[in-house]
């Protein structure tokens, strides 16, 4: 008899990546989403969505990452074994019912990572939302670019009871950062950062819309130039970009002053920050994205559309 043939370790491995290819779906693949579907795919995951009812940006953004359309929910939570739950903070909610409601009728063993920028006190709500015995459930907080712009190194910070299935995707798309047992944690860690990043852009577009209504502009930029010129490089690079991104970051906002009001800290900063989101949406950059965004719009144009969308 010939020699029977035995494959090595390294044809071993290769064999069980692929036995055991996951599928993750992405609700919704937007600007964070579609790039962690790119990334998934270059780690040799399956991924999938529902594009009903999305818009024809967030279809075509799916499209060139490669994302599946599966066409409903029902057939993304049966062919799935993780769902990333991206989305707007204010829809996050409703988002986990729906997808709980297929989960219940097929009864369908499945791990449901939140990972919307929501406060613990929403978090536990989503929780409560998901039955305990078909569904893992993970709360999730994404901090940084999707996976693309940050080559690989967008961090997701994890917690709840069973984090490990979600752990797969570490260093194939996000860098897994674990915060313990207790749902909640992740969020907050998001609240957090957010408060002071998109708190301060908030800020920035607050102070730069008064100067201009109190006629001192130029003033104040000179001033900045001569003594918080980081500041000034801030303002530049943030405020005219804002509208694009604000009616998301606005229920950001309502989100972080929850979760401050439960520490018995003042919600008004961001409660502000959150007034802020939504004079920007009513500027005309608002109608732009991040696609065809006009690059060459100054700060002082920025501000003069901000000073426009101001209610009389």
């Amino acid at each position: 008899m010939g020699k029977k043939w035995w494959p090595n370790e390294k044809v071993l491995k290769h064999l069980f990546q692929n036995f055991m290819l996951k599928t993750i779906a992405i609700l919704m693949p937007g600007d964070m989403g579609h790039g962690c579907g790119k990334a998934f795919r270059k780690n040799n995951f399956r991924v999938v969505t529902c594009l009903s009812q999305r818009s024809i940006r967030t279809k075509k953004l799916a499209d060139l990452s490669g994302i599946e359309d599966l066409g409903t929910i029902e057939n993304v939570v049966e062919n799935s074994d993780i769902i990333l739950s991206i989305l707007p903070p204010e829809f996050a909610l409703q988002q986990a019912k729906t997808v709980n409601d297929v989960i219940l009728k097929k009864e369908k063993h499945i791990t449901y990572v939140d990972c919307n920028a929501v406060s613990p006190e929403t978090a536990l709500k989503i929780n409560d939302s998901i039955s305990s015995k078909f569904c893992n459930f993970i709360d999730g907080g994404i901090i940084g670019f999707n996976p693309i712009v940050e080559n690989g190194q967008t961090r997701l910070y994890i917690s709840g009871p069973n984090t490990q299935p979600v752990k797969l995707l570490h260093k194939k798309g996000f860098i897994i950062k674990d915060l313990g047992l207790e749902i909640g944690k992740a969020s907050a860690m998001k609240m957090v950062y957010a408060s002071a990043t998109k708190g301060t852009f908030a800020l920035h577009a607050a102070v730069i819309t008064a100067s201009k209504k109190l006629n001192l502009f130029d003033e104040y930029v000179e001033e900045l130039k001569y003594s918080k010129p980081k500041i000034l490089e801030a303002m530049e690079k943030m405020v005219p970009k804002i509208p694009i991104d604000a009616a998301r970051w606005e229920g950001e906002m309502y989100e972080i002053a929850k979760t401050f009001k439960r520490e018995n800290i003042t919600p008004k900063f961001h409660e502000g920050a959150a007034e802020m989101m939504e004079l920007a949406h009513r500027t005309p950059i608002a109608e732009e994205t991040r696609e065809n965004f006009d690059k060459s719009r100054s700060l002082s144009e920025a501000a003069d559309m901000l000073v426009k969308a101001i209610k009389k």
